[in-house]
């Protein structure tokens, strides 16, 4: 029974090609009854409407690839951007953070009424003229930015008591009398030690020639402690004559080298000498520009003096290590300034 239904769907299938192929042959017969030149039209156009409809479909294609990877590249990039702004944005906080942080610990610093390389980066952030002295006008604008930032007051000096204290431990034997009544007479001088003289005059003499010929000569050279400084320093240069009671300009001190005992004791005085007389060309024949640049190379007045005792020759330097060499742009620099 199987067979036979088998049988009769073969035949049904065969029966159904056979009609197939009669009906598609009739169809083809006429549509290829038509004139040779129709023929041959109508197939160069069908052939010239699928190859244009390849080609539009391939650019359709190819303009939504490029509309798509222009979008991914807009969206990356912006995301890129916004990724770097917020980055800036955060760095930005941060170094505000930490500058914040820098000065409130410059204002909050301890320091010593007079000279002192500490004093000039308190200056810098005040805004006043860096001379390196802690004087009233830097004592004024310090007190003023502590109290606007309600910062407290403790650490800043007194001037009058710290060099009243000064002035009695550094001369104690001359008494207020004598400097009054002879000003000229350094013998009277608040701080003065004397009997070295000779010893001053020849490690000054000593100096480099280039150095010593920029220093001005009505530079004058005295033994002792100036009486400035709450301590006895080793060597001081006052370029504009500091009194004791903390006033400026109209002591007979006035564009002077200090050299105290101690400083002759240290076994040092020709390096101190030449970072002294630095100094002295530092602060009056050099512009304005040229000392921030020596600030800007060494990173301030004190590390540029040592650098010139090492550009001489010299070891022994207090703020910048001992033996401390200096780099090529420091020597280009110096050589700019002695050359």
């Amino acid at each position: 029974m199987k067979r036979l239904v088998f049988a009769a769907l073969f035949f049904a299938f065969i029966l159904g090609i056979a009609i197939f192929s009669l009906t598609n042959h009739d169809s083809d017969t006429a549509i290829f009854s038509l004139t040779n030149d129709e023929a041959s039209d109508d197939g160069e156009s069908e052939e010239k409407t699928s190859l244009s409809g390849a080609i539009l479909n391939i650019e359709l294609i190819r303009v939504e690839q490029l509309d798509l990877t222009e979008l991914v590249r807009e969206t990356f990039t912006l995301n890129i951007e916004e990724v770097r702004a917020k980055h800036l944005k955060r760095v930005e906080a941060f170094t505000e953070r930490v500058v914040l942080a820098q000065e409130v610990n410059i204002l909050l610093g301890n320091y010593p009424w007079g000279p002192s390389i500490e004093v000039e980066e308190l200056q810098s952030l005040l805004g006043l003229v860096v001379d390196g002295m802690y004087g009233e006008e830097t004592r004024s604008a310090h007190l003023s930015e502590l109290e606007i930032r309600k910062l407290a007051v403790d650490n800043v000096p007194n001037g009058a008591q710290l060099i009243n204290v000064s002035s009695s431990t550094n001369n104690p034997s001359k008494s207020g009398d004598c400097f009054e009544e002879t000003p000229e007479l350094r013998s009277c001088w608040p701080g003065h030690e004397g009997g070295n003289e000779k010893i001053i005059q020849n490690a000054f003499d000593a100096l480099p020639e280039v150095l010593r010929n920029r220093i001005p000569s009505d530079f004058i050279l005295v033994n002792g402690c100036h009486p400035f400084s709450d301590r006895c320093a080793y060597g001081v240069m006052d370029s504009r004559g500091w009194g004791s009671d903390g006033r400026c300009c109209d002591m007979p001190w006035g564009r002077s080298i200090w050299i105290s005992n101690r400083g002759i004791n240290s076994g040092h005085l020709n390096d101190i000498m030449i970072h002294e007389a630095f100094h002295a060309v530092e602060y009056t024949t050099l512009s304005s520009d040229m000392r921030d640049r020596i600030r800007n190379e060494f990173g301030d007045s004190e590390r540029a003096a040592d650098g010139a005792v090492a550009y001489f020759g010299g070891n022994w330097q207090h703020y910048r290590g001992s033996g401390t060499g200096i780099s090529d742009s420091q020597t280009a620099l110096l050589n700019e300034i002695f050359n």
